[in-house]
């Protein structure tokens, strides 16, 4: 299955990537015209004028495609900006430098936005794929000075936004020489001239460094008589990239990211055996049979009462190893919680919860209240949540949160959202509730931190902020027809503007559905 990444681009746009075939779609309507031939004769002009340039992708077709003017470029050979971070730092300078000499060059606007570059591995240069034209305005909110720093320390970092200063901890290579550089970047480093001159002296120690340590390590091998290399085999051999394995799919998402620093919080080991219940208990009781055996045969006189136990828990064990769990249940009840150990616990709670007696799995251990909520919630069973909730002698923030989610409190969801557990059926119950209340920056935010892996709930966002984008672009329009329309006195004009008006209208109605059905979820 080709991996699919999406993004919002140019404010009401997209960039879609599929395979090694990279689309950008801008809607028809944020055009100087709505002629398509004239967008084709505006965009071709524009790559004729750079045919010498060395860093700018050209489109193999441009297409109308539903109310969008489709951008259509091959990548094969190219790989995703993010390869960068697989990157060793000095193996990182030359892409930088085009980066810096792309900035400079201002008679060219480029879509400073990360998903917009790719990296050309055999020409070591950063390449850009949507450029403006006389016909397609692009809006970039920070300078090109600023868009450069910040996709630097992206390329050097964990980090998929810059927001303030970077940590340490943020640093695939957290050395002297690379914090020192990146500091130098982003704080004292005012012109793109600056950049460069700054840029070329780095290059220009590293290579310096790589000669003498081929110097020396030929120099050791003549002393010894074995003088068999280049420098070029000694360049090749300090290739290595940082990460363990080399990314293979051109342009897969993740493609070249180092193993991050941080990861969404692990589960308890209680819902690791209620994920896996069928077949985790079986290996819990047969761990435990042998467990048993082992310390029966390692076992003392003054321990004979407790091994006597072990010994009859064992062949209780031996039972639900053959399904028959209420034996095992009636065996542990029998012996009672206080006396029973930390394993056996463990296993009564599994079968309680596997045999859908949920209160006394609580009882059990009162930790399993929100594993509980969760199975009724996604059961259904509203009522013997609520009932589950007046059974509680105090306040759980898990069961809260799923009575709220059933009851699409979208506030008391989001306020929850910190304290509990976040399964992968709770994200986008969260983000529904953010798209609820209207805040998408904050559900950006907080996928990019808990889930950044889990693409449907980020193409949800993406969809939901670009119609809103359109919606209020067409709103604007509406506003400008409608003023022309009071204030005009040319037929032609006024009739013009009445039929966009009711075009207008219809592409709202559309929208403002589609929106309320991806606001479902």
């Amino acid at each position: 299955m080709v991996m699919v990444m999406r993004t919002i681009a140019n404010k009401v746009g997209t960039i879609q990537v599929e395979g090694n075939t990279f689309y950008f779609l801008q809607p028809l309507s944020t055009f100087k015209t709505d002629q398509m031939d004239q967008i084709q004769q505006a965009y071709e002009k524009r790559m004729a004028a750079l045919t010498e340039q060395p860093y700018y992708l050209t489109a193999k077709d441009l297409t109308f495609q539903s109310g969008q003017v489709q951008f259509e470029y091959d990548l094969t050979g190219f790989k995703a900006f993010d390869h960068l971070k697989s990157l060793y730092f000095e193996d990182k300078l030359p892409y930088y430098l085009s980066l810096v000499r792309m900035a400079k060059d201002s008679s060219v606007t480029v879509l400073w936005q990360k998903e917009n570059f790719v990296i050309d591995p055999e020409e070591k240069l950063v390449k850009a794929a949507v450029i403006e034209n006389d016909e397609l305005h692009l809006q970039n909110p920070k300078s090109r000075e600023d868009a450069v720093k910040e996709l630097i320390i992206i390329s050097l970092t964990s980090l998929n936004r810059v927001l303030g200063r970077p940590r340490r901890s943020d640093f695939f290579e957290q050395s002297e020489d690379v914090i020192r550089f990146a500091e130098t970047i982003f704080l004292r480093l005012k012109t793109l001239d600056e950049m460069e001159s700054y840029l070329l002296g780095i290059q220009e120690e590293v290579n310096e460094r790589i000669r003498l340590e081929a110097e020396a390590l030929a120099q050791q091998a003549a002393d010894k008589g074995r003088f068999s290399f280049s420098l070029s085999d000694l360049i090749k051999g300090r290739k290595e990239t940082p990460a363990k394995t080399t990314p293979q799919l051109t342009l897969a998402k993740n493609e070249g990211k180092q193993p991050k620093k941080r990861v969404a919080a692990k589960d308890s080991n209680k819902r690791f055996l209620l994920g896996t219940a069928g077949i985790l208990v079986v290996a819990v009781l047969l761990n435990i049979v042998l467990t048993n055996a082992n310390e029966n045969a390692q076992a003392t006189d003054a321990g004979k009462t407790e091994v006597s136990e072990e010994i009859s828990l064992e062949e209780v064990y031996r039972q639900g190893l053959l399904g028959d769990d209420m034996a095992v249940i009636e065996a542990l009840e029998a012996i009672g919680q206080d006396s029973l150990k930390e394993k056996d616990k463990e296993v009564l709670a599994t079968l309680y919860m596997e045999n859908g007696d949920y209160n006394k799995a609580i009882e059990a251990d009162p930790e399993l209240a929100g594993e509980v909520a969760a199975k009724l919630m996604e059961e259904g069973k509203v009522e013997e949540l609520q009932a589950l909730e007046a059974s509680l002698e105090g306040m759980s923030p898990e069961v809260a949160f799923e009575l709220a989610a059933a009851s699409e409190e979208w506030q008391t969801v989001i306020d929850l959202r910190n304290q509990v557990e976040l399964m992968d059926e709770r994200i986008p119950t969260i983000v529904s509730a953010f798209i609820q209340n209207g805040d998408l920056q904050t559900a950006k935010a907080f996928v990019n931190e808990k889930a950044p892996e889990n693409e449907e709930v980020l193409d949800r966002l993406l969809e939901v902020e670009k119609q809103q984008n359109e919606l209020e672009a067409l709103k604007i329009e509406k506003a400008e027809k409608q003023k022309l329309i009071d204030t005009d006195t040319d037929e032609k004009k006024i009739k013009a503007a009445k039929e966009r008006i009711k075009q207008i209208d219809q592409q709202i109605t559309e929208l403002e559905k589609g929106i309320e059905v991806i606001k479902g979820g």
